[in-house]
């Protein structure tokens, strides 16, 4: 058997065997033909046909192994009722690997996939590799081998390019190639996928992040197959200095409502997903187009400097720069404050009442000038708050020689310059200019918004995270049971990871519980305990600062009868808990997700912790840093530092709790199915954290 194709050499063959050709464009074969020719594929092309002597001026053979010698590549555009003759017949002829274009496999139903088995099948005995089926090939403009049947190779002149682009629909691609055309955007390699009975995404990803053409890379996905793999080839195209900008589809979960616990909920395949995504530095957006525009700009701008940057907008419009700037805090961008420096120059050319971003370049003192607002955009540049410059522009007279001005001050001052022409069909001059100039512009404000956020995303996973070092005193607890925890068995279970949790003790009559809150101290709190349920607080059973035995008898006969009610029979009675008090409450959670493996996850606490979906996620284990980080990217993150003169909580404490949370979910691996903590109770800066509820289901260890 000979040895496999490579990627490399499946993406830009040398001979290229057209299954199916035709000369008419209207079918598959006929396009794929017309398109290598009319793209300047400067291998071999070889015809197959069995009613033609000639196509498109080729001489044409009845099969591909009566070829006189094996092509690197064939591509098949035939039915799928003749498909696993023509695939045994390439694979008897030496072909490396086969684009099949052919659908109805295994996305039409079981006699669909008992075929692409069949060719699967036969693929492998002879060592060709296969693309597809149901694809529609690959387009390199590098190598000028465009093996496609797509319309949106009816563009003229695809210039070779910098992004690298893999796509799980093949219209998709076809779409975004024709779109980033438009934009000036130019490719180095593009491939549709589709079934990946064979080759998949992971294989044409890590070609992208080896391939010394490509410097940024765009990815449709919309399942994988090697989810490990996926996520090295993420962290090497991190270490290549190529930025990764995803669109995943399915993002929603229609089964999560149904989750019995708050870290089920929000820990979906989509959010494990996207976690994995960020630790390696990738970034995930919601839009395919957007994503294109993002991998353009890292590719033809000047590198975002440093995330969490402001913006500057400006133009002479106060219309655009106004509502640009209102869309900003939506997608997680702000304005930029402007250094002394850059009011002094601002000063020069416009009243001082004025001196403010946005800039409206019409406020200066003898209207919009092109020196002004050059000299305006060049102490943005050297603005170390500035993240960005970005000049929404409207109609107005010499639109096209306004226009010329922004790449030279672009390249001029290191930082992204992004251009937004807002005026229709009547700014086609000015984006005439831009694509002469090699330099990106946008049609739409929520383009060039979703760009900036997805460059300034890049820009902060640049860098690698600490490696997480495992804290002293971290399990690994023995003895676990499996189903579900009672919260006195979870907590012994955080407590052997170094988490602080609440004294307690289990009561199974009213007596036992003053005992207990004595020993204790009161106040304290009461809780039923049963495996059976799940969100305690919503059934009437926490009851919460209890300040006497009085009191506490009455709670502990309410909570026994709301627990017969709520479970009956199984009641497992009371426990009594320190009454614990701070400045803020987090919830804490851990998983196994089936794909990616353990995660943690970090967010707003208390009963509204689902409703406010203010959480992020990460593999673990995570360091101490990643850990803060992640507590910091919370919206609540703000009130953790104080508000209206309440001291700031101990964000240290937290963060360590969540780093020991990560070991133990890395330890019980598969067997940890979730785990919650909610409330942890945040103290003050310096006087710690508590755990004081805790929940988790543990699958049963298997034995060896």
């Amino acid at each position: 058997m000979a040895r496999p194709l490579p990627v490399a050499r499946i993406v830009a063959p040398r001979s290229v065997a057209v299954v199916g050709a035709s000369d008419d464009v209207g079918k598959f074969g006929g396009r794929v033909i017309h398109y290598l020719q009319k793209h300047g594929f400067p291998g071999r092309l070889l015809p197959i046909n069995p009613n033609r002597a000639t196509i498109r001026g080729l001489p044409a053979y009845p099969r591909v192994s009566a070829v006189p010698e094996p092509p690197d590549v064939a591509i098949l555009a035939v039915p799928a009722a003749t498909l696993e003759a023509q695939i045994a017949d390439c694979a008897a002829a030496g072909v490396g690997a086969c684009i099949i274009i052919t659908g109805k496999l295994a996305e039409a139903g079981p006699e669909g996939a008992a075929l692409q088995d069949r060719v699967l099948a036969i693929a492998r005995r002879a060592g060709m590799r296969l693309v597809g089926p149901n694809c529609l090939g690959i387009f390199n403009p590098v190598g000028r081998a465009m093996l496609s049947s797509s319309l949106a190779l009816e563009e003229e002149n695809y210039a070779p390019g910098s992004i690298g682009l893999v796509s799980q629909s093949g219209a998709l691609m076809g779409t975004l190639l024709s779109f980033g055309r438009h934009h000036g955007a130019r490719f180095s390699c593009c491939v549709s996928v589709g079934n990946q009975a064979d080759l998949g995404l992971e294989d044409f990803l890590e070609h992208l992040v080896a391939d010394e053409a490509t410097r940024a890379i765009g990815l449709y996905i919309e399942g994988l197959r090697e989810p490990a793999r996926f996520r090295a080839s993420l962290h090497a195209a991190r270490a290549a200095g190529k930025p990764v900008f995803i669109v995943k589809a399915g993002r929603s979960e229609a089964g999560a409502q149904a989750a019995r616990s708050h870290t089920a909920s929000l820990a979906g395949a989509f959010p494990a997903f996207e976690a994995i995504c960020r630790d390696a530095g990738a970034v995930v957006m919601e839009d395919p187009q957007a994503m294109v525009l993002a991998c353009d700009a890292a590719v033809r701008l000047p590198r975002w400097p440093a995330p969490g940057l402001g913006l500057a907008p400006i133009a002479s419009s106060g219309g655009s720069t106004v509502t640009f700037a209102d869309m900003m805090p939506g997608v997680g961008l702000r304005i930029a404050r402007m250094a002394p420096e850059t009011r002094a120059v601002l000063g020069r050319w416009m009243p001082d009442s004025h001196v403010a971003l946005p800039v409206d370049t019409g406020s200066f003192h003898e209207g919009t000038s092109g020196d002004g607002l050059a000299e305006c955009i060049r102490a943005f540049m050297a603005d170390p708050d500035v993240g960005a410059v970005v000049v929404p522009m409207t109609t107005q007279p010499d639109m096209a020689g306004r226009t010329a001005l922004f790449p030279p001050l672009a390249r001029e001052g290191g930082k992204p310059l992004l251009y937004l022409m807002t005026a229709g069909a009547v700014g086609d001059a000015s984006r005439a200019v831009m694509r002469a100039a090699d330099f990106p512009f946008y049609d739409r404000m929520a383009d060039a918004l979703a760009v900036a956020r997805a460059l300034d995303a890049a820009a902060a996973g640049r860098v690698a995270g600490d490696a997480p070092l495992r804290p002293a005193g971290t399990g690994p607890a023995s003895a676990l049971p499996s189903g579900v925890l009672t919260e006195g068995e979870a907590k012994r279970l955080l407590a052997a990871y170094g988490l602080p949790v609440t004294r307690e003790a289990a009561a199974a009559t009213a007596d036992q519980a003053v005992a207990a809150a004595r020993t204790i101290g009161f106040p304290v709190v009461l809780k039923g305990v049963s495996r059976a349920v799940v969100h305690k607080s919503d059934l009437g059973l926490v009851r919460l600062n209890l300040r006497d035995e009085d009191a506490l008898r009455t709670a502990f006969a309410d909570i026994i009868a709301a627990l017969d009610h709520a479970a009956p029979g199984a009641a497992e009675g009371c426990v009594v808990q320190e009454m614990a008090r701070g400045e803020a409450e987090l919830f804490l959670g851990a998983t196994h997700d089936p794909q990616f493996g353990p995660m943690v996850i970090v967010g707003a606490g208390g009963i509204l912790v689902e409703f406010l979906q203010d959480v992020r996620m990460a593999p673990a284990p995570v360091s101490a840093a990643t850990a803060r980080a992640l507590i910091e990217g919370l919206r609540v993150a703000p009130l953790l530092h104080g508000l209206r003169g309440r001291p700031p909580a101990d964000i240290d404490a937290a963060a360590a709790a969540l780093e020991r949370l990560s070991w133990l979910a890395a330890d019980l691996g598969p067997r940890l199915v979730e785990l919650d903590v909610n409330p942890l109770i945040l103290r003050a800066a310096g006087q710690g954290a508590i755990a004081v509820d805790a929940r988790a289901t543990l699958k049963k260890e298997e034995t060896p």
